[in-house]
């Protein structure tokens, strides 16, 4: 996979950085991660937060950055759609492994705040490798999709 990345065209880099900085932001401020006065964090973050954090944004914005071009015979619309469908679930798992347990209405609703500390806190970081394991596959497709429409395999 190192090799395909590396074989990518240098605009990819400059568009991975914007996009990996956009997804950042879009998954940090709500988690209050980037602190705001919009939201606030009652439990401090994590130092794994940041690197989940870290690690599926610039994921998310090399996937996003990979534009293989349209080709019908490939069915790369069809490819890319449901990796930018994957990507967005990457993205939302990302943003609740490294939420705030307790800001987290859904599992307060399920357990409890107790519950939220006791048996939530401590699965967010299996949550936030789950995502980091789900846009890795993404992005392994995506590198196979892109390899197949920008060196095809020419007809004998």
């Amino acid at each position: 996979m190192l090799s395909e990345l590396r074989e990518l065209p240098r605009a990819v880099w400059p568009r991975t950085v914007v996009y990996g900085v956009v997804a950042a932001v879009l998954i940090g401020i709500p988690s209050d991660l980037i602190d705001t006065p919009i939201f606030g964090r009652p439990i401090d973050a994590r130092w794994l937060d940041w690197v989940i954090l870290a690690t599926t944004s610039a994921l998310i914005g090399l996937i996003l950055a990979i534009r293989p071009p349209p080709s019908a015979e490939t069915g790369t619309e069809e490819a890319v759609e449901r990796q930018g469908t994957t990507t967005l679930w990457g993205g939302l798992v990302s943003f609740l492994a490294v939420g705030c347990p307790v800001c987290n209405q859904a599992v307060v609703a399920l357990v409890g705040i107790s519950g939220a500390l006791s048996w939530w806190a401590p699965v967010q970081p299996f949550v936030g490798l789950a995502a980091v394991a789900l846009l890795v596959w993404t992005l392994r497709k995506r590198l196979r999709t892109y390899g197949a429409v920008a060196c095809p395999i020419p007809a004998s």
